[in-house]
């Protein structure tokens, strides 16, 4: 399980070094305002996170839940205005259409939220 642990580590430090990249401007259109500002927080969450989860603490695997329960769903609307979307690293998503808008279920934070939670829970049952 070590190795495991080490990998779900590598994988949000990759996910994390892509989110800055988007909130710099180097992967796809550049972020302004609000969404700066919550894509740069998580990509700290989850830069922080990594770190600790690589030391094995316990405040890293939080960290990481944390961070994909914030990428796990987005919501636009359908007519414009306020939206919800924390798109940092990598996004596979299932497309809901509904009348009043749209909500996106990010499959990779899906399942890289559920193995997180097996590892905290594996971690604290030993």
């Amino acid at each position: 399980m070590l190795e495991f642990d080490k990998w779900l580590a590598r994988v949000l430090l990759l996910n994390s070094a892509l989110a800055l990249g988007v909130c710099l401007g180097l992967l796809g259109e550049p972020l302004a305002g609000a969404e700066l500002y919550a894509v740069f927080g998580a990509a700290l969450l989850g830069f922080l996170s990594a770190v600790l989860c690589l030391r094995r603490l316990r405040w890293g695997l939080w960290g990481a839940g944390l961070y994909y329960l914030l990428q796990l769903l987005s919501y636009y609307p359908a007519a414009g205005g306020w939206h919800y979307s924390v798109k940092a690293g990598v996004s596979v998503g299932l497309v809901l259409q509904f009348a009043t808008g749209t909500l996106v279920l990010n499959l990779v934070a899906g399942a890289l939220l559920a193995a997180t939670a097996a590892l905290s829970l594996w971690r604290a049952r030993r």
